[in-house]
Formats: structure tokens, sequence, C-alpha cells
């Protein structure tokens, strides 16, 4: 694949870009990027024209650096700074997290999943309102199919771009999402009701500038989190999520979360789920971290749930 413009990127270190594209390699957000040869790959929109961003990774963990590259033919050489603040964003390359240690040392069960994750941060979905709404479709239902459902909304709704034979989906926007009638349009790829209205609200508003989602990346935590739980569908749990995924807040966790209940009540020997409450409780060990916490922990979930590939034996 020909790079038509590209740039070097230098994380701070630690960092772990290979942990990444094992995240992204099983996670089932991710429906519209793709791991291709030891790089992330995506379509991503600049102004009305759709580009390719690649990044694989030509350092390590210690002496880390990315290349950052634009494809397609719709690329321009202004598109590269866009490209490399995605990139930032998108992995968390300028953190400083010496100050994990400390927690690590604070809290022997958080700190093993620190010291196996050394050098990877939070992946950002990174445009918003595609985490937004997958956090709405993945309300109360079982990951896998808010995967399914995920697919579907994009391969019905959204678009593609070839790029080089490799032909990669497009998240539909907001001006589509907000044309759709939730009875017609959404119940067919297994939406509800329910979720239906929410996704088309949260597009609507974004749509009409009454959601600025540029705005709200720019709050405090909790103010975003309040700006965000004004729309029908969105709780706090949501909010948090979409903290998280969209603006990359490193110390935003939704403790209501169901998997982080499981892993968590079993990693503290609780016998059984624990419950929000001790969530926000324990959380006050990682204060700065959360977020960090958040997603270890669901990763250790997606490594205990990969496929065991079959023995050659």
């Amino acid at each position: 694949m020909i790079a038509l413009y590209s740039a070097d990127l230098t994380p701070t270190a630690p960092f772990r870009f290979d942990l990444a594209l094992q995240y992204l390699r099983t996670s089932p957000s991710a429906v519209v990027e793709q791991v291709r040869d030891g790089a992330y790959l995506r379509a991503i929109r600049i102004e009305s024209r759709t580009v390719g961003l690649r990044v694989s990774s030509g350092g390590t963990a210690e002496q880390p650096r990315l290349l950052v590259e634009v494809l397609g033919e719709e690329a321009r050489a202004a598109d590269l700074p866009v490209a490399l603040a995605l990139a930032r964003r998108v992995f968390a390359t300028d953190a400083a997290v010496d100050g994990l240690d400390a927690v690590a040392e604070a809290d022997p069960v958080f700190g093993r999943l620190v010291h196996a994750y050394r050098g990877l941060r939070p992946i950002v979905i990174p445009d918003p309102f595609e985490a937004i709404a997958w956090a709405i479709i993945g309300q109360q239902i079982n990951i896998s199919f808010a995967a399914k459902m995920k697919r579907a909304l994009v391969d019905r709704f959204g678009s593609t771009v070839e790029l080089d034979g490799i032909i990669l989906p497009v998240f539909p926007p907001p001006a589509c999402v907000a044309l759709l009638e939730h009875e017609r349009d959404l119940l067919p790829i297994q939406f509800s009701r329910q979720k239906s209205r929410y996704c088309i609200a949260l597009a609507r508003a974004v749509s009409a500038g009454e959601l600025d989602l540029g705005a709200v990346a720019a709050l405090p935590d909790e103010e975003a989190i309040a700006a965000l739980m004004v729309l029908p569908g969105i709780g706090r749990w949501t909010a948090e999520y979409a903290l998280m995924r969209a603006f990359g807040r490193p110390d935003v966790m939704p403790a209501g979360d169901g998997g982080l209940k499981q892993i968590i009540g079993r990693d503290y020997g609780l016998g059984r789920l624990a419950t929000e409450a001790e969530i926000r409780a324990l959380g006050e060990k990682w204060a700065g971290w959360r977020g960090y916490a958040a997603f270890y922990w669901w990763f250790q979930l997606q490594e205990e749930r990969r496929p065991v590939p079959p023995s050659r034996d």
C-alpha cells in the first residue's frame, strides 16, 4: 500500500503498540478499524473527503516510534497534521504514565495488570459520534450481539472506501442517521425501539448543533458527563464510557459496567459480582488512572475469552 504523505511520531515511553493492536484485533468495538501487516488502518473523514489513516511501529517499547501515513486518491498534504493529531489522540502517545507505578505498588491486584500491560494506553475511537452510538448499542446486551448490531448499522447505512484493493468500511455520519425512522429502518437490523430512538436522537442533536461534541470534549469530566446525560437514553454508564472511548479521559471509569463487575469481583476475591459502589470505592486507590484500570480489565476479559488456536500435534 503506497502512502501519499507520511511522518514520524514519537510517543512517550514506555509505549506498547503491539498490545494496542492485540486489543483491536479482538475488541467488539473495532468494526471499522482493521489490523493489517502489523499496522492500524482506518478510513477517516477530513472535510468532505474520505482518506485512509495507517499507523505502524518502527521502534521498541522503550524507544517508541510510529509511522503515520495518509492514503487514498483524495489525500492532500494538508491532511498530514490532521492525521498526526488523530494518531496522538487514538493511541494517547503524549500521555505521561509514570504515576501508574505508584498506583501499582499501592494495589497489588490492579498492579498485576499494570505490569502485564505496561506501555498500553486506553485506545480512543476517533469518531466521537461513533463512540457514543456504540455505547448506546452496547447497553444491557451481550457484547458479541452489540458488535453484530454495529456491523449491521455500518453495512446498511455506512459507506466504504477502497485503498489499493482493501475495502474499508466507514461509520455512518450523524446527518445520515438523523434521517432514519426507527421503526422502519433500524428494527430490521435488530435494534430495539428504545435504542433506535436513542441513536436517532443523538444523531439529530449532533446534526442540528444542539450537542457540540467538540465543546463537550473541552469540558471537565463531571460537566461533560452532565452534558451527555441530557440526551434520552444516556445515563451515567453510557456517558462515562463515552468520555473514556471518545475523549480519552484517563480518570473516568464506567463503574456500572457488567464486565468490570464480573472481573473485579473475581480478582478481589468477593466470590460474586462487585457492586458499582464497591468498584467506585476501590477506584479511589486508582485516582488519576481509573480509565486505565477499566481499560486494562476489559483487555484482560478479552484475552481470557480469546479462542485458543487448535493444536497442530
